[in-house]
């Protein structure tokens, strides 16, 4: 079971030169709370090369509350893989996120991506 589980879906920034971070800072484009949904084992596998910042000060995000780095998949994908979780009709967030990621799939921005935050 999960705690404190967050979706990120955000913009991927392009590096600049003079940056010397070994990760890019991504402009966040929606927050979604996940709670206590453990039902994402398998999907996000790929560690981000990117980190946000909280919501309310300049800290930036690198890892989450269990000091994992955050993790991150295509929009298409966790599309995909909610609409075949056996807790998709059970649990009430999953539909909303759904509804939320579906909004992006016909964008043209280059490089959206989603990210996780928690168990």
């Amino acid at each position: 079971m999960g705690y404190e589980s967050r979706i990120y879906v955000v913009e991927k920034r392009t590096k600049m030169e003079h940056e010397h971070e070994p990760k890019r800072w991504s402009e966040v484009i929606a927050i979604y709370n996940m709670c206590c949904f453990g039902g994402f084992h398998g999907l996000f596998n790929n560690e981000t090369d990117c980190y946000v910042y909280e919501t309310f000060n300049d800290k930036k995000v690198l890892k989450d509350l269990y000091n994992k780095p955050l993790y991150e998949e295509t929009i298409e994908n966790v599309i995909n893989f909610l609409e075949n979780h056996k807790e998709k009709e059970s649990y009430r967030r999953v539909k909303p996120l759904l509804g939320l990621l579906k909004g992006f799939e016909k964008t043209k921005w280059v490089d959206l991506a989603v990210l996780h935050f928690g168990c």
